[in-house]
């Protein structure tokens, strides 16, 4: 039995686990219909052809769990030719694509948009595939949509555009290097 724990993550007062309990999400409302229409009615049968995987955000010793933020992944890969310039990739460790994990979905509730919230479940993400990585993951990926409020979000939190290709398409592909959230230890002074 997997351990619950292993796929959680607590950070300065929230809680991130899988969503379990699909009524919590009847209800949600994170100020857009796409993704309101998905995690009501979509998010339990993609789950169950283990299409994507939902976290949920909550503040730590909430009764309830009040959901505060739903993030949905899926597993994705990008042509390292596309990315390769923003990258340090030994040669020896260059190959056609890197694995990847999609955002496939992120909502804030909307009495809580605005308030550092979704950076923060995005940092908590970060760390989430880097602690106890079971696959290898190097990027997150996200077909953001294409509007200058979420464009400004995503780049805020130093993700960066794959191609020039797709700014008039209704969204763009972003991606962010995990290998820039660890942290290397100073160098020796001895």
């Amino acid at each position: 039995m997997l351990n619950k724990k292993r796929n959680s993550l607590s950070s300065d007062g929230w809680l991130l686990e899988p969503f379990i309990d699909h009524s919590l999400s009847e209800k949600f409302d994170c100020g857009d219909e796409d993704l309101n229409e998905f995690f009501r009615k979509d998010l339990e049968p993609y789950e169950k052809e283990l299409l994507t995987k939902t976290y949920m955000l909550f503040p730590e010793g909430a009764p309830g769990g009040q959901l505060v933020a739903l993030i949905s992944f899926c597993n994705d890969s990008i042509r390292l030719r596309d990315i390769e310039e923003s990258l340090d990739l030994p040669d020896a460790k260059k190959h056609p694509y890197l694995p990847a994990v999609k955002i496939a979905r992120i909502g804030v509730r909307t009495d809580l948009c605005g308030k550092g919230i979704g950076t923060h479940l995005l940092n908590m993400t970060k760390i989430l595939f880097l602690k106890e990585n079971r696959t290898g993951c190097r990027i997150l990926t996200v077909d953001a949509y294409n509007k200058e409020r979420v464009l400004n979000f995503y780049k805020k939190n130093h993700f960066d555009f794959v191609t020039p290709k797709d700014n008039a398409k209704n969204t763009r592909t972003m991606f962010y290097d995990l290998m820039r959230t660890i942290i290397t230890p100073p160098a020796s002074t001895t």
